[in-house]
């Protein structure tokens, strides 16, 4: 499979700054079973399949459908290839070209979730902690990586801290408070996510490049 050049970062690209609340985020599962993946009570996306392990709920990976397109969830990059490119960049770095099977191969055992982006973006989550509200912000960051121009991440703001949630000491990330933001925030997303394809439109061109 030759790699979607189209998704990599390029020299007239900038971070994306336009109303993104009528677009769609998506990410892959790591299974391909639907049944596995929705929880028959609820009807919800079951919490390991939102995010798995819990820690990543911090700053979750996901990617911006338009250009980026279902299939590539499949995409998934070998040992050299993330050494290569699974760093964050600015949107107008220049890399290579991803190589099949040494950079990446289809994990075709995968499957996918999306959510409408203005279904969570700027929501908060709260819960009581020592009797006083515990309170994070949903923010949805254009975080372009290497391999991926349309990278998205999904971070939670604390508001009682001030402070990002992904950009706390290691120490402070663990405590007991943690595991219950993190369930919070899985919870809110299983809430919206869909394990289909939406309807959805590419972003306008000068949403995401520089003015000639």
């Amino acid at each position: 499979m030759n790699y979607p050049i189209r998704i990599l970062p390029n020299t007239n690209n900038k971070i994306i700054s336009c109303d993104l609340s009528s677009h769609y985020l998506v990410r892959y599962t790591n299974t391909n079973v639907i049944e596995d993946i929705i929880d028959n009570v609820t009807g919800f996306i079951k919490q390991e399949h939102v995010c798995s392990p819990r820690d990543n709920a911090q700053d979750l990976s996901t990617s911006l459908l338009g250009v980026f397109e279902i299939p590539y969830t499949k995409i998934e990059l070998t040992a050299i290839g993330t050494q290569k490119f699974i760093d964050y960049c600015e949107p107008d770095t220049t890399v290579d070209v991803p190589i099949y099977d040494e950079d990446f191969i289809l994990n075709n055992n995968r499957h996918y979730w999306t959510l409408l982006i203005g279904n969570i973006d700027k929501q908060n989550i709260s819960y009581e902690k020592s009797n006083n509200p515990f309170v994070a912000r949903c923010l949805v960051c254009h975080t372009p990586t290497k391999w991926n121009f349309w990278h998205f991440s999904i971070r939670w703001f604390l508001i009682s801290e001030n402070c990002m949630w992904h950009e706390l000491p290691e120490n402070e990330k663990k405590k007991r408070w943690a595991a219950r933001l993190a369930f919070e925030a899985r919870v809110a997303i299983a809430k919206y996510g869909k394990v289909l394809e939406p309807n959805y439109s590419e972003l306008p061109t000068e949403c995401y490049t520089k003015a000639s």
